[in-house]
């Protein structure tokens, strides 16, 4: 079967730990496209969890909130210690979709990691201008991976963090560069796509709880059921990891 070495463990914030697998060189350049994830089985289940390094690089990592099976396994097993790992699994979010286009990406907790290889690329290719970054977080102490967020920010990144305590004014030296919204990622994007912040047009590369997606997919749609808005056309597009 295939297998993977836990190698690497560091606490990520937010409750969140970022792990490294060690997997073949043949293994890894099967990842081919940001979004996709891979099955981790042991004995007592298995669990899925999003590839959050570069497209085709190894170690792989993965952000991982310990939630019980396969991720308290990579939480608290040994470093050294082998793990059956199945994938990359998934289509992922083609690439070439986000070519010459506005592209937001709408996340919340551990699905930062689908953020990491395509905020990545859209840095690398000169765009980060007409990139955001909706990131849904309690509190702004609990922003995950801080230094690379900050990074992002700083890079051109327009980074939004949407904070369910609305706690706008709390701690003001976390993510500087930041705005802070209050209330879920999928109302934030409502709000900034009627004022123009984010234009319609945009693709959206979503992943995240289902109650988050469902929504946003009706915002693709033209509607959204818990601002009661109804958007005009042109509407954005909203590809969803599930």
């Amino acid at each position: 079967m295939p297998s993977a070495i836990l190698s690497a463990r560091h606490d990520a914030g937010g409750e969140l730990f970022l792990v490294s697998l060690d997997v073949g060189d043949e293994v890894a350049r099967a990842y081919t496209t940001p979004g996709q994830y891979v099955e981790v089985k042991i004995a007592s289940g298995k669990g899925y969890f999003v590839l959050a390094s570069e497209v085709g690089d190894a170690p792989w990592q993965l952000l991982v909130k310990n939630a019980g099976d396969a991720a308290d396994a990579l939480v608290t097993l040994p470093l050294g210690s082998a793990l059956e790992v199945i994938g990359p699994l998934g289509a992922g979010f083609s690439t070439s979709r986000m070519e010459s286009r506005h592209v937001v990406i709408a996340v919340v907790g551990s699905a930062l990691g689908v953020a990491r290889p395509v905020l990545g690329r859209r840095i690398r290719d000169g765009v980060a201008a007409s990139t955001h970054l909706f990131l849904g977080v309690r509190a702004p102490t609990d922003v995950p991976i801080l230094s690379e967020v900050e990074r992002w920010a700083e890079q051109g990144v327009r980074v939004v963090l949407c904070l369910s305590r609305s706690e706008l004014d709390h701690h003001p030296e976390v993510a500087k560069r930041a705005r802070r919204v209050a209330g879920y990622v999928q109302n934030a994007l409502v709000r900034a796509l009627q004022a123009g912040d984010v234009p319609h047009g945009t693709l959206v590369i979503a992943a995240g709880p289902d109650a988050m997606l469902a929504e946003l997919r009706a915002l693709g749609r033209g509607t959204s059921p818990s601002e009661g808005a109804v958007l005009a056309a042109p509407s954005i597009e909203v590809l969803t990891n599930v």
